[in-house]
């Protein structure tokens, strides 16, 4: 039985969620925002229902699968709800506002038997899929670097962060919550969880604003990985030259993996790039995929397990995964020491 789907929020991301759903011929049947005039013209252009109230769209029986693009402080109770109605989920990244908020969500997922993917779009990349395949022929990993370098400017030489103050409030974090999250998804889908972690968090002075995290995140074979997220006015820096700079670095005894990610809503301007050095035959190969847009391979995806009632990944179980780390990062900085990651059962 093919998916019908409800959309609860109609912000920015929704933009790519829409068109990814419409590529792959998703039936919309219902949408839900605040704000009318946000939804509108998504509301006009695939027919479907309209509320300001996201309870409506759970209670509509034509609707099987609820995609959550609200603000991150609202992912919680919708997906909690639209789980107990018995829906398939769709939940944006970050998963919850913490590791606490994820297990609930994880635990009603589990219990409610229906299908729940965190959209976490970077794994669908093509580079990122020729990566993984690759994993296992560089054999024992020893080492790992993480970076992610976004351009939302000085706020280095400034304790005002003027427009962003909104992100504090809607997301509950700035620069690892909103960057972050998909490079520590990365990381976890490539080498898995870390048994511990050490981290050091800078905020503007007098905020929440977290502009730079730094962290190692502790295996239990000696694998080290170095992760790093910082906001930075720097206008020329990155893979592109256009000031985004997000790489991940895999080392093992026979080969290193490297990818190196284009800016994120542009996607179609540039592939991205993978390298593999292959240590038994000292070459390093390029592979240089056509531009595909992450968010339609993701939709297309979610349609077919949705389809097909197939769980796939990334689950909510990942959505948590996620979350603990970024937790964790918190409570590592406050204590100025290791921490030991708590799953929460999972």
């Amino acid at each position: 039985m093919s998916p019908k789907f409800g959309i609860v929020g109609c912000g920015s991301i929704a933009r790519f969620h829409f068109r990814g759903l419409k590529k792959a011929g998703a039936e919309i049947v219902h949408i839900a925002d605040l704000n009318e005039a946000a939804a509108r013209p998504y509301v006009e252009a695939f027919g479907a229902r309209f509320s300001t109230d996201y309870r409506e769209l759970i209670a509509d029986p034509q609707v099987s699968v609820v995609s959550v693009l609200t603000s991150g402080k609202y992912h919680k109770d919708v997906c909690l709800a639209a789980l107990e109605a018995g829906k398939d989920v769709i939940c944006e990244k970050t998963m919850a506002d913490n590791a606490s908020e994820a297990a609930e969500v994880a635990r009603a997922a589990h219990k409610s038997g229906r299908l729940f993917f965190t959209a976490y779009m970077k794994r669908f990349f093509p580079a990122v899929q020729k990566a993984r395949e690759l994993l296992p022929t560089i054999g024992r990993l020893f080492s790992a670097q993480v970076r992610v370098y976004q351009p939302w400017g000085n706020f280095y030489e400034t304790e005002n962060v003027g427009k962003f103050s909104s992100v504090i409030e809607n997301y509950g974090g700035a620069i690892v919550k909103c960057g972050g999250s998909h490079m520590i998804d990365m990381t976890l889908s490539f080498l898995g969880r870390p048994e511990s972690l050490y981290a050091s968090i800078d905020y503007v002075p007098g905020s929440r604003f977290d502009r730079k995290a730094t962290a190692l995140f502790e295996y239990r074979n000696g694998l080290v990985v170095s992760f790093e997220a910082a906001t930075h006015p720097l206008k020329k820096i990155g893979y592109e030259r256009n000031a985004w700079d997000e790489f991940i670095q895999i080392n093992g005894v026979r080969g290193r993996l490297e990818v190196y990610f284009v800016k994120w809503d542009c996607p179609e301007n540039n592939a991205a790039l993978l390298v593999h050095y292959d240590d038994e035959r000292e070459t390093a190969t390029e592979y240089r995929f056509d531009p595909v847009n992450p968010f339609d391979v993701e939709m297309q995806y979610f349609c077919d397990c949705l389809t097909q009632r197939e769980q796939g990944a990334p689950d909510v179980v990942d959505g948590l995964n996620v979350d603990v780390i970024i937790e964790a990062m918190e409570e590592s900085h406050q204590k100025k020491a290791p921490v030991r990651l708590d799953w929460r059962g999972f």
